[in-house]
């Protein structure tokens, strides 16, 4: 197969451009170049797709498909598919679960209400505000399937996780975990939490590319794979630390106003996000997507992080900056005494 990846040098579409290529497909990754090049063996073609100029290198040249892991906002990705649909066979498009409005709030199933955004909103140079990620995601879906109707797959990912993670979630708990002593673990041990492997989403969409898989599908690990005290064992585990885990309750660390997903990466008070790891994936299973364990993927991401001073910052995305050392002993140490008076 010969295929085209927008992006493909950073986490994701790593995965992708090495699933294919272990696949012996021919591939073309389309960059800015400013992450590094591809590995041996892939054609690497350097320049902006929010500008004409830069599309001009994808012109009149001809993929059996393309996976887009870089698209980001709905003008831009519809640009892209516009000069992409006489030329390319199928269309993956790697979006989020946080296309649903509900996410987090309700269960999710691939027939959930999604945003309402236009296939031609946002900005020509391809900047936008956080805030809009999820909505923006939606309007990109339709932007490509102006253009690529019924020859489209939507991988609307959830948490995604393994080697040169970008997101600033599971490294951040890896290196916590990693320097051991007591540990503020978040909520409860047997809480269900969810993921899918950047290698294994990788060879998913390498794989909708060459069976012409259509549709749109929520993206992540099974359910029932794992819980957070499962999780944070697992990175104990691959660190060989010694932490111990102090679990701290959701209302005590809202009462001390405590930032979910950005103090503490992964974590969502439970009130608040009832469902933030209930998806439906059987379509997306259905479909061939198949997920490693997660203690694998803790490992080879600790491997990883190991030979790493700096984690790499995830483009125009705001990343979890993880809980201030100060500000997690005197969290433990007031709950230690709340623990303490009640014991009395």
């Amino acid at each position: 197969m010969r295929l085209l990846v927008l992006g493909g040098t950073r986490f994701l579409g790593r995965g992708v451009v090495q699933a294919a290529l272990a696949a012996g497909d021919e591939v073309t990754t389309f960059t800015r170049g400013t992450s590094g090049e591809p590995p041996p063996g892939v054609e690497a073609l350097h320049d902006d797709r929010t500008t004409a100029e830069g599309l001009a290198a994808l012109a009149g040249r001809d993929w059996d498909a393309v996976v887009d892991t870089s698209g980001y906002v709905p003008v831009v990705v519809g640009a892209v598919a516009r000069l992409l649909a006489g030329h390319v066979g199928h269309y993956v498009f790697v979006s989020t679960i946080n296309v649903y409005p509900g996410a987090a709030a309700e269960p999710i199933t691939a027939d959930s209400p999604v945003h309402d955004c236009t296939p031609d909103a946002g900005r020509a140079d391809g900047e936008f505000d956080p805030e809009q990620y999820g909505p923006f995601k939606a309007g990109c879906e339709r932007a490509v399937d102006q253009f690529f109707a019924g020859r489209s797959t939507h991988v609307r990912a959830g948490l995604i996780i393994g080697p040169h993670d970008n997101s600033g979630r599971l490294p951040w708990w890896i290196r916590r975990i990693g320097r051991g002593g007591e540990v503020l673990a978040p909520g409860e041990p047997d809480r269900p939490v969810r993921f899918v492997d950047a290698r294994d989403l990788g060879a998913w969409c390498v794989h909708c590319g060459r069976e012409r898989v259509s549709g749109a599908f929520p993206a992540t690990g099974p359910p029932g794979q794992t819980t957070m005290g499962a999780l944070f064992g697992a990175c104990r585990a691959a660190t060989g630390s010694d932490a111990a885990f102090t679990w701290v309750p959701d209302d005590f660390l809202v009462e001390h106003e405590v930032g979910g997903w950005t103090e503490l990466p992964l974590w969502l008070p439970a009130a608040q996000a009832p469902a933030a790891y209930d998806q439906d994936t059987s379509g997306a299973e259905s479909a061939g997507l198949r997920c490693r364990p997660v203690a694998e993927s803790v490992a080879d991401t600790a491997a990883w992080l190991s030979g790493v001073d700096e984690l790499p910052a995830r483009p125009s995305m705001v990343s979890p900056a993880g809980i201030a050392p100060e500000r997690e002993k005197e969290l433990l140490a007031a709950w230690h005494t709340r623990q303490a008076g009640h014991a009395r």
